[in-house]
């Protein structure tokens, strides 16, 4: 299974929107440098959902991962579900897709005794963060980045 396009896709978005500009510029190490993440994930029990259309051709994915046990600055119980990514092919996004990614991500969660997920939204993706809003999240921490010269 292919999930690379659609990171790419993402990625690209993500260049267009963000209002950080040190995000890396090459599509393909990009790609690279995720898939190792993903594997790593993978490796310490993370989980991922996929979407295909009629002819198999993956639609969308969402990547989770998971941290066991309690939380050093919230509470929760079981553990938190981090949402890593979520993508849904530009031709079918506002069909549902994304919504149907985001309730198979959160029974990864539920399904371990985790009540709790998080998911990052890149800075400037209005439409993401409106989505995950309207799906009932909200702001519990801002993440700030600062380049310093080498």
């Amino acid at each position: 299974m292919d999930l690379a396009p659609l990171w790419v896709e993402l990625h690209r978005h993500h260049l267009d929107v963000s209002e950080y500009r040190g995000l890396v510029e090459d599509p393909g190490l990009s790609w690279a440098s995720r898939l190792r993440w993903y594997r790593q994930l993978l490796g310490e029990g993370g989980s991922y959902v996929t979407a295909e259309d009629h002819r198999g051709r993956v639609i969308g994915y969402a990547m989770v991962a998971v941290t066991d046990g309690p939380d050093d600055t919230f509470e929760v119980t079981g553990g938190i579900a981090e949402v890593v990514t979520l993508i849904v092919a530009r031709e079918k996004r506002s069909s549902g897709l994304g919504r149907a990614l985001l309730t198979a991500a959160e029974a990864i969660a539920h399904d371990r005794g985790y009540d709790t997920v998080r998911i990052a939204v890149m800075s400037g993706n209005a439409r993401a963060e409106s989505f995950y809003e309207a799906a009932g999240y909200s702001v519990a921490e801002h993440v700030l980045l600062r380049r310093l010269d080498t």
